[in-house]
């Protein structure tokens, strides 16, 4: 599934999308609406609303940011997927939709989008997860955390914000890895996700660091390790899983997509756009001070490639977790 769709991809760049050369006009030439599949305040909210204003200057253009939540972001997905591909309507979304159609075939239902409907004009920022205990958990170590999984098969639980979403993943990454087992209870959203961990009701979760950082500051929760390559500068004390010898490759990250069709000049007048607003002085402040993760813009073959890699991974993970009864 995946191989085609890339080989279908790879042409489709080469190619410059050059069949779809209709536009009319310098674009952009009106308003510009970015649907994000996911409700508001969560992680692709949070990097949409930052960028906008750093991206109205580079379009030239207002742009509007519409939320289209619901069934781990599929409904807003379907939209952008059946829009007019003139790039005035695009997605701006977490990485885990592009596990969407996947998640429906595994479990015996009608996709409600296919990838192939979409050409991924940029990656813009990324974030990576963290585990997370209550601050009066008696786990204080990553150590003593791996002993209570392996000496309590099943024994344990885990909040996510979705089934299939992007705490789910890195978590059950965690236990294939580890070769242990714990119990999922999916919440609607990161909040409710850390808000069950707070009450008690859960042992542990696997949030984007900085979704769980006001809680560690405020002395409710507590990290006992990073995923990624390195140690993260807010907090330099907590030690990285590769460092504790399991290396888990996951990152989530935001980015925007475009309909199937999209003309190549409106194509790279949007990747030329979302490079100066990434690199815009309003929004690299505006992510440093907020919950919105890391500016790492990729576009071209350089996001091709990661997005096959990204879409590899997810696979494994998908297949590991099986059908949701």
């Amino acid at each position: 599934m995946l191989v085609n769709f890339f080989k279908r991809l790879s042409v489709l760049l080469a190619l410059g999308w050059s069949a779809a050369t209709w536009a009319q006009g310098t674009y952009p030439q009106k308003p510009v609406t970015l649907i994000v599949p996911f409700p508001a305040g969560g992680i692709a909210d949070l990097s949409a609303r930052a960028l906008k204003p750093s991206l109205d200057k580079a379009l030239g253009q207002p742009v509007t940011i519409v939320n289209r939540p619901g069934a781990s972001g599929a409904i807003g997905a379907a939209a952008v997927a059946n829009a007019t591909a003139d790039g005035y309507t695009l997605m701006y979304t977490l990485s885990s939709v592009a596990s969407v159609p996947e998640q429906a075939v595994l479990n015996g239902q009608k996709a409600p989008f296919t990838l192939d409907q979409f050409v991924p004009v940029a990656r813009v920022t990324v974030d990576v997860v963290s585990l997370v205990v209550r601050a009066d958990s008696p786990y204080k170590t990553y150590q003593d955390f791996a002993a209570a999984l392996k000496a309590n098969p099943k024994g344990m639980t885990y909040s996510s914000s979705g089934n299939y979403g992007i705490s789910h993943f890195p978590a059950e990454m965690l236990l294939a890895a580890t070769q242990t087992e714990a119990r999922h209870i999916p919440y609607a959203g990161g909040a409710p996700m850390l808000t069950a961990l707070m009450g008690g009701q859960v042992d542990f979760n696997i949030p984007v660091r900085t979704l769980a950082l006001p809680h560690v500051q405020s002395g409710r929760l507590r990290y006992l390790a990073m995923y990624g390559a390195k140690r993260w500068a807010q907090a330099p004390d907590v030690p990285t899983l590769s460092e504790l010898g399991v290396p888990i490759d996951f990152v989530p990250w935001t980015g925007l997509f475009a309909p199937v069709g999209t003309p190549a000049d409106v194509l790279a007048t949007l990747r030329r756009a979302l490079r100066a607003a990434s690199q815009d002085n309003q929004f690299v402040e505006t992510v440093g001070k907020s919950s919105a993760g890391e500016i790492a813009y990729l576009d071209g073959s350089e996001l091709e490639t990661f997005w096959k890699a990204d879409l590899a991974r997810t696979s494994v993970t998908i297949q590991r977790i099986g059908r949701i009864q």
